[in-house]
């Protein structure tokens, strides 16, 4: 994951320097959390082989292997942020022994903070990239490792975007509590060893409970 949090870390740095300052600070906060995934279409592709069409079901798992979380760090209304989202598939069919995306389905996005004039609730739009980390078994073949431009079986997979909105419930100066709700949606595809890939639109609902801290500039 070091790698992943590089990548974010990176779009911060542009996002920086892209900005004129504002002088309303910078900020960091870390997030625990779940999700609820609508039924979308997986669709499988292997070399030699029938493709796997069909309506895919999805738990989370927040507590399983790879906990569900998400960071972020922040500078006038502009943030960035990864959140590890994590899609196990719930209605395999036969061909399909396991499918999870669980190290997972990666969103690392910049987004745009809209105050609330007078409130301390806060409106977020965001757009960045999947990074994907598949593992499963399908034909009695596993997926993966799959070697990537990342390393450690993470790939650059698609695209993301979300509204989210939160409210920052101060606790002492500088530190706040943060509870957040946010709709992503996503399409990404996936490489999977021996050939082929896997192509896994996500539309999800999620809820995280966040700490953080913030000093005016």
């Amino acid at each position: 994951m070091r790698k992943v949090a590089g990548f974010v870390l990176s779009l911060l740095l542009l996002t920086h320097i892209t900005q004129e300052a504002r002088s309303q600070g910078i900020s960091a906060e870390v997030f625990a959390g779940t999700s609820w995934s609508l039924p979308t279409r997986l669709t499988v592709r292997q070399p030699n082989e029938a493709d796997i069409r069909f309506r895919a079901r999805y738990h989370t798992r927040p507590w399983t292997g790879s906990p569900y979380y998400a960071y972020r760090v922040g500078y006038n209304n502009w943030s960035a942020e990864l959140v590890h989202h994590k899609v196990y598939l719930e209605n395999p069919p036969s061909e399909i022994e396991r499918f999870e995306v669980s190290h997972g389905y990666n969103l690392a996005m910049v987004s745009r903070v809209i105050p609330s004039v007078g409130s301390a609730t806060l409106f977020r739009i965001g757009l960045g990239l999947v990074i994907g980390h598949p593992e499963g078994r399908i034909r009695g073949k596993d997926i993966n490792p799959v070697k990537s431009f990342l390393g450690g079986g993470y790939h650059i997979s698609g695209l993301c975007l979300q509204a989210a909105v939160g409210s920052r419930l101060g606790v002492a100066e500088h530190w706040f509590f943060r509870p957040e709700a946010k709709l992503t949606a996503a399409w990404a595809r996936m490489p999977l060893a021996g050939g082929g890939s896997a192509t896994v639109p996500n539309i999800a609902l999620h809820t995280l409970f966040g700490f953080g801290y913030r000093r005016q500039r």
